[in-house]
């Protein structure tokens, strides 16, 4: 075998070990599959980022000169700032969206039914005894009706609060990966035998971590067990909800991911198929 043949089969190797380990780092194998199987759906609530329109409007008076006027544009897809000099436009800039609270409904089959509900949002505060309504009325022609059965019992979210991010460890360093805001609730009913710990965070990462959202949501939802479970009289929650935003350079909207996984007695997470 010559020298050359045996360079190109080295790279060979290597490309197909650093290929399978991509693979391996976004499907977040091997992990445990739950025996069960389940059913979500979450929708979200967007604030717009008006912050910087003074600044903007400044900038286009001193660019264009005093006849210059601005305004907002809503389309169907975004919300645009609009620089114009007379009838001409001469700049347009998209505002920034950032999700602010979600809503959505978990059913794990044969078991039960979780709705739930968050906001990061202090003038938004969730109403507890609006969410099952909310939840009905957002999915009824999407779900499945088994789904939407969450029987007489009230549902409210308890143990909320902001848990410390934890350590992403390799290959997630800190320099590509940071938590801007977290928030979770454990969602519970009265009398219920089952309860969903449901968990949102604020990603500030490079684009190619939203590829590792699984693996991301396993280590959030890791420390987020250990945290609610950390409050006064919480046992373990039976399932999780991890819900990451996250949003790519020059975008003007977040990406939002959502993960479900079964808590086993040992605290192991358990995928859903």
């Amino acid at each position: 075998m010559t020298l050359v043949l045996k360079k190109v089969i080295a790279a060979a190797l290597f490309c197909g070990a650093a290929a399978m380990s991509v693979v391996l780092l976004v499907t977040d194998w091997p992990v445990p599959h739950s025996r069960r199987t389940g059913y979500f759906a979450v929708t979200t609530s967007e604030k717009s980022d008006l912050s910087h329109i003074d600044e903007w409007n400044r900038a286009a008076k001193a660019k264009y000169g005093p006849d210059a006027s601005t305004s907002a544009s809503m389309s169907s897809h975004e919300l645009t700032w609009v620089a114009r000099v007379g009838d001409k436009v001469v700049e347009t800039r998209p505002f920034g969206f950032s999700v602010y609270g979600f809503l959505g409904v978990f059913m794990v089959s044969n078991v039960e039914s979780f709705p739930f509900e968050l906001s990061i949002e202090p003038k938004d505060p969730v109403k507890p005894g609006k969410t099952v309504d909310k939840v009905k009325a957002s999915f009824a022609k999407t779900a499945p009706a088994e789904a939407l059965e969450f029987g007489n019992r009230e549902w409210r979210p308890a143990h909320c609060h902001s848990p410390k991010p934890p350590e992403f460890g390799f290959p997630l360093y800190s320099s590509d990966l940071g938590v801007d805001t977290s928030s979770i609730c454990l969602m519970q009913s009265d009398g219920g035998p089952h309860t969903a710990l449901i968990g949102f965070a604020r990603l500030d990462a490079s684009f190619w971590v939203r590829l590792l959202s699984r693996r991301v949501c396993r280590i959030l939802a890791t420390s987020w067990i250990e945290s609610m479970m950390s409050q006064p009289d919480v046992k373990r929650p039976d399932y999780v909800a991890c819900i990451l935003a996250t949003k790519a350079s020059g975008a003007s909207r977040e990406v939002v991911a959502a993960r479900f996984l079964e808590v086993r007695d040992d605290k192991t997470l358990a995928v859903f198929d």
